[in-house]
């Protein structure tokens, strides 16, 4: 049992050595999968060293509640440090048509959102990493009825998973 147990810790380093860690490079890319409440499929391209443009598209397709929706994401995300677990800094602006069926909001129309964000990106494997992001919207809703309005929403979280190529 002891012999397995070492095993198994001396097999991390060597898992964790292979990490590259200059995936974070001007002209690098990646492609994300984020889950949340609405789940987004991104692709990002680093401008330069440690900053990455990202652009992603969610869909969500709600048969029974005869309601469909589409999000578009733009965003900016800034890596602190290059290194195995990197902090991040970010944000982006997103346009939601029919969130009804995206967060359930409620209502159908469409709206706007700027936020912002801080998290962790673990390199688990040299091309494959999670990221986990805590941070806050600010909320322009345009519904088909009703006032429009505006609201902030205290906390914001996902998790995602990105292939580096």
């Amino acid at each position: 049992m002891k012999k397995i147990v070492w095993l198994l810790f001396s097999a991390f380093p060597l898992i964790s050595n292979g990490v590259t860690q200059d995936s974070l490079s001007a002209g690098d890319r990646y492609l994300s999968f984020e889950m949340n409440r609405t789940p987004y499929i991104s692709g990002a391209y680093f401008l330069q060293n440690k900053l990455a443009l990202e652009a992603g598209i969610g869909l969500s397709f709600n048969g029974e509640n005869d309601s469909d929706g589409l999000g578009i994401r733009l965003g900016l995300d800034k890596y602190l440090r290059v290194s195995r677990l990197a902090p991040l800094v970010g944000g982006y602006v997103k346009f939601e048509i029919n969130p009804d069926a995206l967060e359930l909001a409620g209502w159908e129309g469409s709206r706007l959102s700027l936020g912002g964000h801080w998290g962790l990106n673990l390199f688990i494997f040299q091309n494959f990493a999670a990221a986990g992001t805590l941070g806050a919207e600010l909320i322009f809703n345009s519904p088909k009825e009703g006032d429009n309005s505006t609201t902030l929403t205290s906390m914001t979280s996902s998790i995602k998973f990105r292939f580096f190529f």
